[in-house]
């Protein structure tokens, strides 16, 4: 399993990292065509498992409508299964030929023991020729990422005639996204909105919420990335980037909350920061700047509606280079830090992100959802006890921290992952006094059975509710490619109706260093979704 997951973990980052940005042809030319050859795999195990997989992840980052075309998988193994024994330079150029491509990519994984060694290369058809190649022999993961990203870029320079676009601060807008959001269940068949804004970022996107942080009575937008604080107004139908507060060093946010916790009219941004140790920070509009009013704090902070407490600001520990610990803690501000003020009554695996309490059957009684550890939704009772367990996944998120207290007999030692749960709120959808979860559904074909290595194909926002035997989607996001990392319900463009916000990650710096996030914003009609 060890070796199997060590596999996955490369493949996945080839996967990742051949991914064509454009071509570099006017808007009169045909799009170029592309297949994608099922990798050779040489191991002392089957490792078919993995084809259909890496086929899925390439074909979803090139294809680009009008410019790249892939060739559908069905037509490429007919041609491969036409042409006996194992692929090699001649083979993949006649498959290509015959399939009409104007490029063939090949590649192979070899793995003995814990060595690795990868080789990938892209064909040119017509010319018969091999445009750029990359080769790394290692144990482990050392020195395979900086290979395949550099084998990544000058694909990009060399065949697409492109500029490599580094982790950046811009973004590009766009007008058009297909989707919308729709009724499931007894509302089933409702019309639903399409999105009313499109815009893209070059930067991957870990996480977001909305508020007013001026005090001026408009909302502004708040997103994160790895190491920088984003602030967003809305002005002229558009976002503008208002600051960008960047963290030189020590910078691994991994969570975002904005309330005005102090009642001062202006709503504080709290960052959960994790480096080495724990140390967080909080934001404050003074009128000029945004200021750090705490940092260096050793909670994982998050705001969060309670029953009878309103929102609150909730924190817990984290064990030093290890996972949670201790319970979660209701905090009080207290100078220029914060303190407990009691615990948090949780059941077994509730953690700072994970969990809503809420009155589910309207009787006065708390109720606890959230998601475990397997990223399956619980619901429980009162006195802990599990009245439900979800047959699917929800949630699904690419931010993580390693316990490494946990790393034992481990290849590599870079500790075992524990997940950042996905958002997991309360809204009252159509205003009928009863709160509804919101949480996401992030899909995989190669699911979460890999543990380590994680690839989202799509994602969906979904609004549930209790029937009294279970959790029911009421409405629901139509699906969004790639992975959806942060959502919101608020009137972000300050016309006095509420927007459903969601940002989803398109690509993962992680693995080829472009990051690529978008946002999307659907107008609810609530009296349109109540009906």
């Amino acid at each position: 399993m060890k070796t199997r997951v060590t596999v996955l973990s490369f493949i996945l980052t080839i996967s990742f990292s051949l991914i064509f940005v454009g071509v570099s042809s006017h808007a009169d030319e045909s799009p170029k065509k592309i297949a994608i050859l099922p990798f050779t795999m040489n191991a002392d195990r089957d490792l078919s498992f993995l084809r259909e997989g890496i086929v899925d992840m390439l074909s979803s980052r090139l294809a680009w409508k009008g410019k790249v075309e892939v060739i559908e998988e069905e037509s490429v193994n007919k041609e491969v299964a036409a042409v006996p024994g194992s692929l090699n330079k001649k083979k993949a150029l006649m498959i290509g030929k015959a399939l009409g491509a104007d490029y063939v990519i090949l590649g192979s994984l070899t793995v003995f023991g814990d060595s690795v060694s990868i080789d990938a290369k892209i064909l040119d058809v017509a010319k018969s020729d091999e445009l750029v190649t990359a080769f790394d022999q290692s144990k482990g993961m050392d020195g395979v990422i900086p290979t395949v990203n550099q084998f990544a870029e000058d694909i990009n320079a060399k065949i697409m005639g492109k500029e490599v676009y580094r982790p950046g601060r811009v973004y590009e807008r766009e007008e058009k996204e297909d989707g919308a959001l729709i009724a499931v269940g007894e509302r089933a068949g409702t019309s639903g909105q399409k999105p009313s804004f499109v815009q893209r970022f070059k930067l991957e996107i870990r996480g977001l919420d909305v508020g007013d942080l001026d005090g001026d009575g408009k909302n502004e937008l708040v997103i994160i990335d790895r190491d920088t604080v984003y602030v967003y107004k809305w002005r002229k139908n558009r976002l503008f980037q208002f600051k960008a507060i960047e963290k030189t060093w020590a910078s691994n946010y991994i969570y975002v909350s904005v309330a005005d916790l102090d009642g001062n009219g202006r709503a504080e941004i709290y960052v959960s920061n994790l480096s080495t140790t724990v140390s967080s920070l909080v934001l404050e509009w003074d009128g000029g700047k945004f200021k750090e009013i705490a940092s260096r704090e050793s909670w994982l902070f998050r705001a969060v509606d309670l029953p009878g407490k309103g929102k609150i600001l909730v924190g817990q520990k984290r064990g030093v280079e290890g996972a949670y610990i201790g319970d979660v803690q209701i905090l009080a501000r207290k100078g220029n830090g914060f303190v407990s003020t009691g615990p948090l009554n949780l059941p077994r695996y509730g953690n700072v992100f994970n969990f809503v309490q809420n009155d589910l059957t309207g009787k006065g009684i708390t109720y606890t959802t959230m998601l475990g550890p397997y990223e399956h939704l619980l619901v429980y009772d009162p006195k802990g006890e599990r009245l439900w367990k979800s047959g699917d996944y929800f949630g699904g998120s690419l931010t993580f921290m390693e316990d490494k207290v946990a790393n034992i007999n481990r290849m590599i030692d870079t500790g075992v992952r524990i997940f950042i749960p996905s958002p997991i709120f309360l809204v009252d959808m159509n205003d009928d006094g009863k709160q509804e979860i919101v949480v996401c559904k992030n899909e995989s074909k190669v699911g979460r059975i890999f543990g380590d290595v994680r690839w989202f194909g799509s994602g969906k926002v979904l609004f549930m509710d209790w029937d009294g035997t279970a959790l029911t989607s009421q409405w629901t996001s139509q699906k969004l490619s790639g992975t959806v990392v942060g959502y919101q319900i608020a009137d972000l463009d300050n016309d006095g109706l509420k927007e459903l916000v969601i940002a989803s990650v398109t690509s993962e710096s992680y693995f080829v260093g472009l990051p690529k996030s978008r946002l999307v914003l659907y107008d609810l009609n609530l009296k349109a979704l109540d009906k």
